[in-house]
């Protein structure tokens, strides 16, 4: 029996990464997973082969999570085909450094769009089905910038720092209802984007966290799994932060 058996699972931003890796820590546990993506099809559908090759379910799902019709749409399309979301991972998101001043409306409203308008989206899709059932979980990927802050991130520490007060807020809305609402906040994580990075960068990272080390995905995995299964059912409104000490809440 896998923590998640008979759960429907909406896993945004699964073509790469985080993303990919929790999905797949899912559908090992024995959820149907729905893979989103919206330019990475590849990516997504190499996500699916490697949950079926385990012997796990999961389905393609394309939509800009940013676009209320497609979300919208992307949702009775995973209803068709496994019935509702039980568990939705806002992970979808975007990455780009620039000082404040040289940044752009279009970039700070991109990154806005992505990780905060996407958000709202989802769950708004979502929660008719979670609250008809009296039953959901819903887990947002923020980050340790919502905490730390960062210079050259102005504008996606806000956004991670928005999703935070969404969570807390939205916790207490829906609670009642027995629907959970959690946030992930990780610091680096190893994986694609630090291979392209300069290690020095890196190890000046490492050196900034207590424990001296960049996280794993499993760290990841591990605490999406938690709030997503019922071992996490006294938590809501709550930020877990994998982030090797680099925030303590």
């Amino acid at each position: 029996m896998g923590k998640l058996d008979g759960r429907v699972a909406l896993v945004t931003g699964a073509s790469r990464g985080l993303g990919k890796g929790i999905a797949m820590a899912f559908a090992a546990e024995g959820a149907k997973v729905a893979v989103n993506f919206n330019s990475n099809a590849a990516g997504a559908e190499d996500t699916v082969a490697k949950i079926r090759a385990a012997g796990g379910v999961a389905e393609v799902f394309r939509a800009d999570v940013g676009d209320a019709a497609k979300v919208d749409a992307m949702v009775k399309a995973i209803g068709q085909a496994f019935g509702g979301v039980d568990i939705l991972v806002n992970n979808a998101g975007i990455v780009s450094a620039s000082p404040l001043v040289d940044m752009t409306p279009e970039s700070w409203d991109a990154v806005f769009n992505v990780h905060v308008r996407a958000m709202f989206l989802c769950c708004k899709a979502v929660l008719p089905h979670m609250l008809a059932n009296k039953y959901g979980k819903i887990i947002n990927m923020s980050g340790s910038f919502a905490v730390s802050g960062a210079e050259k991130f102005v504008h996606l520490s806000a956004a991670k720092g928005a999703m935070t007060g969404f969570t807390r807020a939205l916790a207490r809305e829906v609670g009642p209802q027995g629907i959970y609402v959690n946030a992930i906040a990780p610091s680096m994580i190893k994986g694609e984007t630090t291979e392209k990075m300069d290690p020095a960068f890196l190890e000046g990272l490492k050196q900034r966290y207590p424990l001296r080390k960049l996280g794993e995905l499993r760290d990841i995995q591990a605490s999406a799994l938690f709030l997503a299964s019922s071992d996490s059912d006294f938590y809501t409104g709550q930020m877990l932060c994998p982030a090797g000490g680099e925030i303590m809440v």
